[in-house]
C-alpha cells in the first residue's frame, strides 16, 4: 500500500487534473476563480522551495550561521531558565493580539526578556525580513508559544518559518500541554511537507468549490424534551478568540437560555473561553483536524464543519436539544446542516455579514477570493435554514433580508448585558483631574483613535484607561506618542472579562467614541454600550444608528457628533462640570440596563418568536 506521503502526492495531481477539465468546461466566471486558485497554488510550491532554497544559500554564504546541529529542546527547566542566560531568544506567536502578554510569559519561562516578539503570520509574509532581524538582533534561539499544537492554522507553514531561522536552537513550546516541547523538523522535509498539505487543503477546496448545494437531509422530527429542554449552541472560533464582544455576545445569551431554565450544550473546535465555559452546562470538543487540513485558516474552517457537524450529532443524543444557536461565521454551515439533520429550528446570531466586512476591510488576495465565492454561497445557505434570524440592529436585519433570509424570520435582537456579572456602583475616591474608560479589540468602527485625539482637548489631569488588545493598537501607540499624551494613557492589554468590568467600574466617565465610513448605515450594536449603562457610570457615546436610539442625550448619557474629537472632549467637560459629575447620567442608565437591556430577555425574545416556553423550573448545573 502506498504510503501517506505518496497518495497525498498521486491524490494532489489528480485534483489538478480534475480542475483543468472543470476549467474547459465551465462558465467563463467559474473558470476565472478555477485559474485563481491553480496560480495561487503554484505560486505558493515556488515560494515554498525558494524559502529553503534561499535559507540554504545563505547558510552557506555566512559562515557564522553555518549549519549547527539541531539540538531540539524537550520539556526540561533549562529553556525556562533561558540556558542559563546565554542564550537571546526571539518568539513567535500564533497571533498579533496579545504581544505584551506573550512577552511577559516568555519572560517568565525563558528568565530573560526575548529580545524580539512577532507574529508568525508577519514572518510567513516576509521570510527574508524576518530572518535579517533574527541576525540583526543576534538572536541565537527561537520558539513558538502555541496554545494547542494539534489543532492551530498554518501548522506546516509555521513550523517551516521556525525551521529556517538562523539560529543554533529551535523549538515549539505547547502551552496546552503544560509547557511541552516539540521538536522542529528538517528544513527539507517541511518543505516537502507543504507541497503535499498544500494538495491536502486543495483537495478540500476544490471539493467545497465544485459541489453542488445539497446539504444535509431535513428530517421533520423534534429531539428536544419539554420537561428538561436543551439548547445546542456552537462556537468555532475556539484559539482565535479568547475575549470581546463575541464571546460577550455568545456566552451572555447562552445564560440567557439557562436564567430562563434552560440547559445548554456548547460544541466547539478547541478549548472554549473561560467566559463562555462558564455559560453552558456541557463542552464537547469536536477531534483535532489532520494537518494537511490546518495547512490554512480557510481549509480548517472548512474542514470544521464536519468535525463540528459529527460531535454534535454524537451530543444530541445525550443532551437532546429543542434547538441550534449559532454565531453566523465566515465559511460555517455546521449549525444549518446539523438543524436540518436533527429536524429543529436553526437561530442564527447575525451581527453582520462577514462576507460584506471581508471584502470592505480585509485583504483582497486573489486567493481570498475564490473563499469569498464560496463563503457567500454558505452565508445564503444559513439564512435560508435559519427558524430566526437573530439581527443585532435594523442595519443589519437589512443586511441578511438582502442576502436572501426570509423577512418573516429576521428578529431585531439588540445585545444586552449580563446583569449577574455587573458589580455594584460604588463611591469614587476623590481625586484630581479625571480617568476615561474605553474597552474593545481596537476595530475600524470602535473609535479609539477619536478617543486618544481628545486628550489634546482635555486638562493633562484627565487620563485615558484602554482595555483590550488588537491588530490596531500599535498603531494607536505611536499615535499617541506622535500626539504627546502617550504617558496619559493607560493600556491594559488583553485581560479577562471580569477584570475589564471591575477597571471601568473604577473610572470616572465611559467612552463609546464609535465612527462610521461608507455609504451604507452603521449596523452594529456594541456590547460595551450596554456594560457601561449597567455599570453606573456615565456615559459620553456616539449620536450613531442604535447607540442613539438606546441612549438619551442628557437622561442616559451624552452623545457626541461621530469621529469629532473635539466634540466628544466636549462631552467628557459637560459631565464633568455637573455637580455631581454624571452621577444622575448613571443611575438612570443603570436602571434602564438592567430594566429593559439584560440577555434574559433578549433570550426570552428568541424563545417567544420560535413558540417555545419561555419559562422552566432552573435547573442545577452540570
Amino acid at each position: 500500500m502506498p504510503e501517506k506521503g505518496n497518495r497525498s502526492a498521486v491524490f494532489g495531481r489528480i485534483c489538478v487534473d480534475r480542475l483543468l477539465r472543470l476549467r474547459a468546461a465551465a462558465s467563463s466566471a467559474r473558470r476565472a476563480v478555477i485559474n485563481s486558485f491553480l496560480t495561487s497554488l503554484l505560486r505558493f510550491a515556488v515560494l515554498c522551495c525558494d524559502a529553503m532554497l534561499r535559507a540554504e544559500y545563505l547558510d552557506i554564504r555566512r559562515t557564522e550561521h553555518s549549519r549547527l546541529p539541531e539540538v531540539p529542546l524537550t520539556a526540561h527547566p533549562d529553556y525556562r531558565g533561558g540556558m542559563n542566560g546565554r542564550q537571546r531568544w526571539a518568539v513567535l506567536t500564533e497571533s498579533r493580539f496579545g504581544v505584551p502578554g506573550v512577552r511577559r510569559t516568555a519572560a517568565a519561562m525563558f528568565g530573560q526578556e526575548p529580545v524580539v516578539v512577532m507574529a508568525a503570520s508577519d514572518a510567513i509574509r516576509d521570510v527574508r525580513g524576518y530572518r535579517a532581524q533574527l541576525r540583526r538582533e543576534r538572536v541565537s534561539a527561537v520558539a513558538l508559544l502555541s496554545n494547542d499544537t494539534a489543532r492551530r492554522p498554518f501548522a506546516t507553514l509555521v513550523e517551516l518559518v521556525v525551521a529556517l531561522a538562523p539560529v543554533r536552537e529551535r523549538c515549539i513550546i505547547d502551552v496546552s500541554r503544560s509547557d511541552e516541547c516539540v521538536p522542529v523538523g528538517s528544513r527539507g522535509a517541511l518543505t516537502v511537507r507543504c507541497v503535499l498539505d498544500a494538495a491536502t487543503a486543495g483537495r478540500r477546496v476544490l471539493r467545497e468549490l465544485v459541489a453542488r448545494e445539497a446539504w444535509a437531509p431535513q428530517n421533520r422530527r423534534t429531539v428536544g424534551s419539554p420537561e428538561r429542554p436543551w439548547v445546542l449552541a456552537l462556537w468555532r472560533d475556539a484559539g482565535e478568540v479568547g475575549v470581546g464582544g463575541a464571546v460577550s455576545h455568545v456566552s451572555g445569551i447562552l445564560n440567557g437560555f439557562r436564567q430562563l431554565g434552560w440547559q445548554v450544550a456548547l460544541v466547539t473546535n478547541g478549548r472554549p473561553p473561560e467566559q463562555l465555559r462558564d455559560a453552558v452546562d456541557v463542552v464537547e470538543i469536536a477531534a483535532p483536524l489532520p494537518r494537511g487540513e490546518r495547512f490554512i485558516r480557510e481549509s480548517a474552517q472548512l474542514a470544521a464543519n464536519d468535525g463540528m457537524r459529527e460531535a454534535a450529532l454524537a451530543l444530541a443524543l445525550r443532551t437532546p436539544p429543542s434547538l441550534v444557536y449559532e454565531r453566523n461565521s465566515f465559511l460555517s454551515r455546521a449549525g444549518a446542516d446539523i438543524s436540518r439533520q436533527l429536524g429543529v429550528p436553526l437561530v442564527l446570531e447575525w451581527n453582520a455579514s462577514v462576507v460584506w466586512e471581508n471584502r470592505h476591510w480585509y485583504r483582497k488576495a486573489p486567493l481570498k477570493r475564490l473563499f469569498q465565492a464560496i463563503g457567500a454561497r454558505y452565508e445564503r445557505h444559513a439564512v435560508r435554514s435559519a427558524s430566526v434570524v437573530a439581527a443585532v440592529s435594523r442595519a443589519a436585519a437589512a443586511m441578511a433580508t438582502d442576502i436572501g433570509a426570509d423577512p418573516s424570520r429576521v428578529e431585531v435582537v439588540a445585545n444586552a448585558v449580563d446583569a449577574v456579572c455587573i458589580p455594584e456602583p460604588s463611591p469614587l475616591p476623590a481625586r484630581e483631574g479625571a480617568r476615561l474608560g474605553w474597552v474593545g479589540s481596537f476595530g475600524h468602527w470602535h473609535g479609539v483613535e477619536v478617543a486618544i485625539e481628545s486628550l489634546c482637548h482635555l486638562p493633562p489631569d484627565v487620563r485615558l484607561v484602554l482595555v483590550g488588545d488588537g491588530e490596531r493598537r500599535q498603531d494607536c501607540v505611536r499615535m499617541a506618542d506622535r500626539l504627546g499624551v502617550g504617558d496619559r494613557i493607560t493600556w491594559t492589554g488583553s485581560i479577562s472579562h471580569g477584570e475589564a468590568l471591575d477597571v471601568l467600574s473604577r473610572c470616572d466617565v465611559l467612552v463609546s467614541p464609535h465612527v462610521w465610513k461608507g455609504p451604507d448605515p452603521f449596523f452594529g450594536s456594541p456590547t460595551k454600550l450596554f456594560e457601561y449603562m449597567a455599570l453606573g457610570r456615565p456615559v459620553v457615546a456616539s449620536r450613531l444608528e442604535q447607540i442613539g436610539e438606546m441612549l438619551t442625550d442628557g437622561v442616559t448619557a451624552v452623545l457626541t457628533e461621530p469621529g469629532d474629537s473635539k466634540s466628544l472632549a466636549e462631552g467628557v467637560t459637560r459631565v464633568l462640570k455637573l455637580t455631581d459629575r454624571g452621577a444622575a447620567l448613571g443611575r438612570n442608565a443603570r436602571r434602564e440596563a438592567l430594566a429593559e437591556h439584560t440577555w434574559e430577555r433578549r433570550a426570552g425574545q428568541i424563545l417567544s418568536r420560535l413558540s417555545l416556553p419561555t419559562t422552566h423550573p432552573a435547573t442545577e448545573r452540570g
